[in-house]
This record gives C-alpha cells, structure tokens and sequence, in this order.
C-alpha cells in the first residue's frame, strides 16, 4: 500500500501531529495501519532514512495504490483497536522491544519491511 503526504488544510493539532519532517507530494509505503478506538486510521511510515518508522494520521494522506502486502494480517485488540500489518508486529511488546533497540526486535522489523517493500514494488510496477 502506498500514500502520498497531501496535508490538509486544518488547525486540528490531532491530525497534524509530528508531520513536520513529512515532504509534501512525497509517495510513502505503509507498513501498518493502526486503527485506535473511536478514532481515525494511523498509517506507520518510514519518513526519513535514519529515522524509526513512526505513525502519522491517515487524513495528512491520499492513497495512490490499494494493494496490501500479502504478510499483512488482522490484529484486534482488547481496547476495540485493531492493526493491519505483519503478524510478528502485532504481538505484545514487539513495538516496545523495537523501540527499546532490541537485535531480534529490530531483526524482525527488517525482514518483515523488506518483504512489504518488495510487495509494493511488484504491485506498483503492474
């Protein structure tokens, strides 16, 4: 799944939370969307190189392909939240662990992204 960072035209600090290193017009992959309870759609985006991937409100966002990743898995949660990403990611305490630096955490991350990126790839050049 790919979107392009088409910010909206809002003072609502919810939405616009953390996009300031976002390039407007840039396409990015999705490698998770999170959805919280009773609120909208969080896509998890790799904005910059070196950065940790971190999740940005999805209405900041057009989506340019539909395709999913087929590693792509439903998640609900207790909290009425669900997610729609690799199976591994979804499990308690993976995002801590990543976050936290750990080798078989950050291992995990790594070949799950490459298999999503390499889906996007195949889907786009379709």
């Amino acid at each position: 799944m790919r979107v392009r960072f088409t910010p909206s035209r809002t003072e609502d600090t919810v939405i616009l939370q953390g996009i300031d290193p976002l390039k407007e017009g840039r396409e990015y992959i999705v490698f998770e969307i999170f959805t919280p309870y009773g609120r909208s759609a969080l896509f998890r985006i790799e904005f910059a190189e070196s950065e940790e991937p971190a999740l940005f409100d999805s209405r900041v966002f057009t989506v340019t392909s539909t395709d999913l990743p087929p590693t792509w898995r439903y998640t609900s949660y207790e909290t009425g939240s669900f997610a729609l990403c690799p199976e591994p990611w979804s499990r308690p305490g993976f995002w801590e662990s990543y976050y936290d630096h750990d080798p078989s955490a950050l291992e995990v991350y790594e070949s799950e992204k490459q298999k999503i990126i390499t889906a996007s790839q195949t889907t786009k050049a379709d």
